[in-house]
């Protein structure tokens, strides 16, 4: 006998016998359902779960996985905000990917809800991990350190890379509870004011605080720099040595380095480059033709490229050598921490000190997490202020490649330098349209959020 996909029998006579066989299979086969589809969710955790200790430790650990997420372990701040600038070009057909590789970020971008969801996400379950860990495991009290920390690099890139007015809302009771928009500045300070819990709760030195209070020490430099507070920023990093790293890290189960995905795997970003097809790119970086060992390239941006295409079939492809597929990539770094005391320096009109930093950084081989540059030869001092701002920038854009810091770093240079916007953010035709670069210097935050009644629209879109 031969049965349909329903189980009903194509035979319409049978043999009592076997019909009763078979209604016994059936029955069978209908208990087994049962069990099957009353099988536990393994992704829905009741309350209970994680009321105790282990509860708790489970919530710390996930919450630094959602700290993986914003940084390379995803399409987020680091690759869209890079974007943005000159670190990556489009290589892909999709509409959100290219509009915003020519700064005409519309506030239905698919890409940038997901980034902006992905950035609020962290927040909330350090949250829930703070009370759980209070509550089951208060000791040791670095892991509850290691929570602010979170929320507070979480706070740090979104003011780094939105509007003015973000709305910061928190779920981490299971009750949504709306926010009115905050201000850029607003936003700065609740970072600064989250990682300075950190820090007090860090803890007494040892090898496992060292790291912890070294990534919140370089999170408050960079939260400092913001604020314009140049001279606390180096004094917040001072301690931090320069092969220090916090890394997020990958593997073939846990997920791909997603800058090694979307660019040298999917092809559908390049590496941005100071000219195209479309002729030169003003004010951006030669990422792709410099061909400078902190930012290790394959193909170029015209003629044949020796990668090929991108793919859309007709972008010229250049893929970064930096980071494969399992590389960690540092999140924070000593060599941050060199940065920002040159900035400080420079800030304080010590162009020489400010030279001498960035040439310590270039004379000694340097981990940039997979990649070891060798030493580089010593640059001159600038002979101008303006001269020595572009040092500064361009140097940190390359020490920096992809990491998140391009972009805030672009948005100060008009904010804190007073430069004007079109000298500042790449300009002149773009590629794929031949009109003209927009003019966004940040995300909008997406219409998704006006479900919140406290929330109509960003309140400005300056740098």
């Amino acid at each position: 006998m031969r049965l349909d996909p329903t189980g009903r029998a194509l035979a319409a006579a049978a043999a009592a016998t076997l019909a009763v066989t078979l209604a016994a299979a059936l029955a069978a086969c209908d208990k087994a359902r049962e069990t099957l589809l009353t099988a536990d969710d393994p992704d829905i955790i009741s309350p209970a779960a994680v009321q105790s200790a282990e509860g708790a430790e489970a919530l710390r650990v996930g919450t630094m996985g959602r700290l993986r997420v914003i940084t390379a372990g995803g399409e987020g701040a680091w690759m869209l905000g890079g974007l943005l600038v000159d670190e990556w070009k489009s290589s892909d057909t999709f509409s959100q990917r290219n509009e915003t590789d020519e700064r005409k970020v519309q506030d239905n971008n698919a890409n940038v809800r997901d980034m902006l969801r992905d950035l609020y996400r962290p927040r909330t379950s350090a949250r829930e991990a703070i009370d759980a860990l209070r509550a089951y495991k208060p000791t040791p009290t670095w892991t509850i350190a290691q929570m602010y920390y979170v929320m507070g690099f979480a706070e740090l890139t979104l003011a780094e890379t939105f509007c003015s007015g973000i709305p910061l809302g928190d779920a981490s009771t299971g009750v949504a509870v709306y926010s009115k928009p905050y201000t850029t500045e607003q936003v700065y300070a609740l970072a600064l004011a989250h990682l300075d819990s950190a820090l007090a709760l860090a803890g007494a030195t040892d090898a496992t605080t060292a790291a912890v209070r070294n990534a919140i020490a370089v999170s408050r430099g960079r939260t400092l720099l913001e604020q314009g507070k140049f001279a606390d920023a180096a004094t917040a990093v001072a301690a931090v040595p320069t092969d220090y790293m916090l890394t997020a890290t990958f593997s073939l189960t846990a997920g791909d380095n997603q800058v090694w995905s979307l660019n040298t795997s999917q092809k559908r970003w390049t590496v941005g480059d100071s000219f195209d097809t479309s002729g030169l790119i003003r004010n951006a970086v030669p990422f792709a033709s410099l061909k400078d060992p902190r930012v290790p390239v394959t193909g170029t941006s015209t003629g044949t490229s020796p990668a090929g295409r991108g793919f859309d079939g007709s972008t010229n492809f250049i893929y970064q050598t930096l980071f494969g597929r399992t590389d960690a990539t540092p999140i924070v770094s000593g060599i941050d921490a060199r940065l920002i005391e040159a900035e400080a320096r420079l800030q304080a009109s010590d162009v020489a000190g400010m030279t001498r930093i960035l040439n310590d950084l270039r004379a000694a081989p340097r981990n940039l997490g997979s990649v070891t540059t060798p030493a580089m030869a010593a640059l001159p001092t600038p002979a101008t202020r303006d001269a020595a701002i572009d040092l500064l920038f361009r140097e940190k854009a390359l020490w920096t490649f992809s990491r998140g810091q391009r972009l805030p770093d672009l948005r100060r240079l008009v904010r804190q330098y007073q430069r004007p916007q079109e000298n500042v953010f790449p300009a002149g035709t773009f590629f794929k349209t031949a009109q003209p670069y927009g003019s966004d210097v940040n995300f909008p935050v997406q219409r998704e959020e006006l479900a919140n009644p406290d929330f109509k629209a960003c309140l400005d879109r300056k740098a």
